[in-house]
């Protein structure tokens, strides 16, 4: 294990998604066989996540694209321990499954409308998440449309924050001068705004022009999704044990994002779904969901465009490896 490998692990496995594009995991190595995976401070949304919840099922996806660069490169994982905000791998014996690069790399995270998908792809939906117990597929119009209005008056309480949107607009990325535009966040080009759209969600958002339009009755079309949100094929309800640790989960969530992927599908997380207690509840009512089960988020899922996709913002790897 020297340093410019683990740079090269860090640098793939760190193609995981994580809430707002932050990347809040950094990779360290433990003696010669061993990878600590911990959580930067500095990373961490103190207002949109203050339990850290969503920063562990980040840590969660990168501890499982660690594994699955490990394995490309033909190491396996022995096993691993999990406390609070970090993770130990062991390395030892052969690789798991080898998930080609191509599927990372195209995985991402589809802000524009679906295209209309086939009878064969309903189906291939259909048959992944009937496969799986920790997904609940909805592909009827009604409910759809009825989960996306959810989803828009949960957006709406929540972005009523000034100090959630604040913490929103430090991590957008709006204008392509912005010298951070190719490394973290949420840029214009990934939140598919035009250049008029961009400037124009920067002025909305700020104080005190979102109160004011939100006084004015257009507090719900600046945010609502509902347009893009019933273009799904279908929505997915994403559920594990409640007693799971969130990394964990966060593994479990990367890997049904990239079977989504391998399968032809792009998607796009409704989280304030399930961060909002009341919406969560009703949720998992609508899905008929057990009382043990912890909803992690709701996927709008639908045909990967297949076009050129932006390219993903990520830090180099220099940035991702720590010494301690």
């Amino acid at each position: 294990m020297t340093p410019e490998f683990l740079e090269k692990i860090a640098a793939e496995a760190n193609l995981a998604p994580s809430a707002h594009n932050t990347q809040p995991t950094r990779w360290a190595m433990d003696g010669q066989n061993a990878i600590v995976l911990s959580l930067d401070p500095a990373r961490l949304l103190p207002v949109g996540d203050p339990e850290n919840k969503d920063a562990r099922l980040s840590g969660g996806a990168a501890l499982y694209g660690t594994m699955l660069a490990l394995a490309r490169h033909g190491h396996g994982v022995s096993g691993w321990e999990i406390s609070d905000d970090v993770a130990r791998l062991a390395i030892a014996g052969p690789p798991g499954p080898v998930q080609p690069i191509e599927t990372l790399k195209r995985r991402t995270t589809f802000r524009a409308g679906f295209a209309q998908a086939s009878p064969e792809l309903r189906k291939s939906l259909s048959d992944m998440c009937a496969g799986r117990s920790d997904t609940a597929l909805t592909q009827d119009a009604h409910r759809i449309a009825m989960l996306s209005e959810l989803n828009d008056q949960a957006s709406l309480n929540v972005m009523r924050s000034p100090s959630f949107r604040k913490e929103l607009v430090d991590w957008m990325r709006l204008r392509a001068s912005d010298p951070r535009w190719a490394l973290d966040g949420l840029s214009a080009e990934s939140l598919a705004l035009s250049g008029l759209e961009a400037r124009m969600a920067g002025i909305a958002l700020g104080r005190p022009v979102f109160e004011i339009l939100d006084r004015l009755g257009f507090g719900k079309a600046i945010v609502s999704e509902h347009g893009k949100t019933v273009t799904a094929t279908g929505l997915v309800a994403f559920h594990r044990p409640a007693e799971e640790d969130r990394w964990t989960s966060g593994g479990k969530f990367y890997e049904f994002w990239l079977a989504l992927t391998a399968a032809g599908f792009a998607a796009w997380p409704m989280a304030v779904l399930a961060d909002n207690p009341t919406t969560r509840r009703e949720v998992m009512k609508l899905f008929e969901l057990a009382d043990e089960r912890e909803l992690i988020t709701v996927l709008r899922v639908g045909p990967h465009p297949g076009n050129r996709q932006p390219e993903k913002a990520r830090l180099p790897a220099d940035q991702l490896v720590t010494k301690a």
